[in-house]
């Protein structure tokens, strides 16, 4: 379990998950409908651009692969959630899966794979194919893969510049920082 030491206290990364959690919900829910609607509209793309590259790590036997190897890629995945990736799930309406702190690999990763459902999953999640999966796929669907990751790449960096934040460094360290600051993750920029 890790542990900050912030303002003067000790803070966990289970408490600093529960209050990101809950301050993007509240700003996320005081968005104007307009707001939410563009948001809604991005993650939606977001969530097909995930389908998709998941759906082509499967065709190769990923999901296999992914569970014999036991999530070696997965050892620090702790801050690879990030700010659009709860925007993902809250524009989905689909409950965020409580992740466990304790463990000593990524925290929403158990004993039968990764909690989240894969068109939720974090961007360096969907995106990451060990070389057992990326040998795997022939060049012309190796190329559709990258061809898709750019385009997810691209949904993300809109999302970012819409609320005027840099979102990829995951939503434990976005959080810290904002509470650092001004205490506002979201800043609406133009739709």
């Amino acid at each position: 379990m890790y542990a900050l030491r912030f303002r003067g206290s000790v803070v966990t990364d289970k408490e600093t998950w529960e209050k990101a959690v809950a301050a993007v919900a509240g700003e996320y829910a005081a968005l104007a409908s307009a707001v939410r609607m563009w948001t809604e509209e991005r993650t939606s793309a977001i969530r097909e651009a995930k389908k998709a590259l998941n759906a082509i790590s499967q065709e190769v036997g990923g999901g296999e692969i992914c569970a014999v190897c036991r999530g070696e890629c997965c050892a620090r995945g702790r801050h690879h959630v990030t700010v659009t990736d709860l925007l993902v799930h809250l524009a989905a309406r689909r409950p965020l899966p409580v992740p466990d702190f304790s463990v000593d690999h990524c925290p929403w990763l158990g004993t039968a794979g990764c909690f989240m459902d894969p068109t939720c999953r974090p961007f360096n999640c969907v995106t990451f194919n060990c070389e057992r999966v990326e040998g795997l796929l022939e060049p012309p669907v190796r190329e559709h893969f990258y061809r898709v990751e750019r385009d997810l790449r691209a949904l993300y960096g809109e999302v970012e510049d819409f609320f005027g934040n840099r979102f990829m460094h995951g939503l434990l360290l976005s959080y810290e920082r904002a509470v650092a600051g001004d205490g506002v993750l979201l800043r609406v920029g133009k739709p």
